[in-house]
């Protein structure tokens, strides 16, 4: 479950506009509802204001991590130029 802390600091990382994104990374790993059908925006909403969900609560901390990567190679390659 994702804490009131955990979501501010992963708004601060991957912005307020977080829930396409974490959609985006659950669609491109064919990860869907029990319906078969892409998960909500509502839900990916709720898991983030404390709601268990394993699926999405995943897809949320794989896209911080991208995004810790993706920073990381960028303060790499400002440091390098």
């Amino acid at each position: 479950m994702i804490t009131d802390i955990q979501k501010e600091e992963i708004k601060a990382l991957i912005g307020h506009r977080y829930v396409s994104i974490v959609q985006d990374e659950l669609n491109s790993k064919a990860e869907f509802d029990s319906k078969g059908k892409t998960y909500s925006t509502a839900m990916i909403t709720n898991v983030m204001n404390g709601k268990p969900n394993a699926v999405i609560e995943d897809a949320i901390y794989r896209v911080v991590a991208q995004k810790k990567a993706l920073n990381k190679k960028r303060e790499e390659i400002l440091k390098s130029a």
